[in-house]
């Protein structure tokens, strides 16, 4: 049975570092650069040069990368880039446009040389929608990218934004998929009592709270601003499983009948016509049996398909090694064991599922979403 994973991560290859480093004057970029003593990986950096976290080298590295699918059993993935290193943030239109051009040569050429273990989807200077509408053109029409990846806000300015619009309508236009995935908002407050609410260091908070609540305003500003209404066959993937959203749908489809005349927006559509209507896919990140069995009830098992998040740890690889209970960083498991966990863990052992409705999830769903049928 294939497994097409549909939420990896990749950072740039070390191709790329030299060529990244002098935009190191915006505040909020960041970039990856080699490590001082071991080859195998490397530092992810910020403005300052100060090393935001250590990565290995499956974060860039096509035949780690299949290393570690061949040991789980994933047969393709699908590559988007690390959501942090998109530019929204960059105010220069040119800047920007070479931001993306870099983070998408290199995910091409990965794709290039693997081509039958991955797909990529490309990064778009969304600050600047007519560079960034021709940079979505070249990534089809030079690499064959299915899609793109969007962060749940582009530097504070909502999804329904009428600027962002005609990059959408030219994304249903090419038959191009969406990727929304949770970065900034309440994850990088600005706000002072906001920041110091989602506080990184508050049980890892922004990551496990902050993303879901993004994940849910990005979809909530793609139905009211009437997104998904206008354009329906725009085939938009949602990570984390839709974050809050599955659970959320009762409570804005009411909050709209108990109170019409705040919902004078262009979308009439309600919530649950919108997903059962509209071209909204989730992926099944959502670490819990439950939950995906709310999912599968809300959307549908044609609507999501198999993802993880990989290589990062919030994905569903266990990252403590079975015999020495570590991980590369040497933080040691919490658990009496680790839980030997890897993507799709959970669909294997649903009880239920038709062998069908597994293909499903695994494969089936993730083409239909990139628009590759048959």
């Amino acid at each position: 049975m294939e497994r097409w994973d549909v939420h990896t991560h990749t950072t740039t290859s070390p191709d790329t570092f030299d060529a990244l480093a002098r935009f190191s004057r915006y505040a909020d970029f960041i970039r990856i650069r080699g490590h001082a003593t071991h080859r195998c990986c490397a530092e992810m950096v910020n403005s300052k040069g100060e090393v935001q976290r250590i990565i290995e080298d499956n974060a860039y590295d096509g035949a780690a990368r299949i290393a570690d699918c061949d040991e789980h059993g994933v047969t393709l993935q699908v590559l988007s880039p690390t959501p942090m290193m998109l530019p929204d943030y960059v105010d220069n239109a040119q800047d920007a446009i070479d931001i993306c051009r870099i983070l998408n040569d290199d995910n091409a050429a990965t794709v290039a040389r693997f081509p039958k273990r991955f797909l990529a989807l490309g990064a778009l200077p969304l600050q600047f929608p007519d560079a960034a509408i021709a940079e979505l053109e070249r990534i089809k029409s030079q690499h064959n990218m299915p899609g793109f990846e969007i962060n749940s806000n582009i530097n504070g300015m909502e999804l329904d934004d009428a600027r962002i619009f005609p990059v959408f309508e030219a994304a249903s236009a090419l038959g191009m998929a969406v990727f929304i995935h949770p970065w900034g908002g309440f994850m990088t407050p600005t706000e002072e009592r906001l920041k110091k609410r989602m506080n990184p260091g508050r049980n890892w908070r922004p990551w496990l709270v902050g993303m879901v609540m993004e994940t849910a305003l990005a979809f909530d500003s793609m139905r009211c601003g009437g997104v998904h209404e206008r354009l329906p066959k725009l085939r938009v993937m949602y990570a984390h499983g839709g974050g809050a959203v599955a659970g959320l749908l009762g409570r804005l489809e009411h909050g709209a009948y108990a109170r019409p005349d705040l919902f004078a927006g262009p979308s009439r559509l309600n919530p649950y016509d919108t997903i059962k209507n509209c071209g909204v896919y989730v992926d099944t990140l959502v670490h819990d049996e439950n939950v995906l069995r709310l999912l599968l009830a809300q959307f549908g098992i044609h609507r999501v398909a198999m993802g993880s998040d990989y290589p990062y740890p919030l994905g569903e690889i266990d990252p403590y090694d079975a015999a020495t209970y570590f991980d590369a960083q040497g933080n040691r498991c919490p658990y009496p064991k680790p839980k030997a966990i890897y993507p799709g863990h959970i669909i294997d052992y649903l009880p239920g599922l038709k062998l069908a409705e597994k293909e499903r999830l695994f494969s089936g769903t993730a083409r239909e979403w990139l628009g590759l049928h048959g």
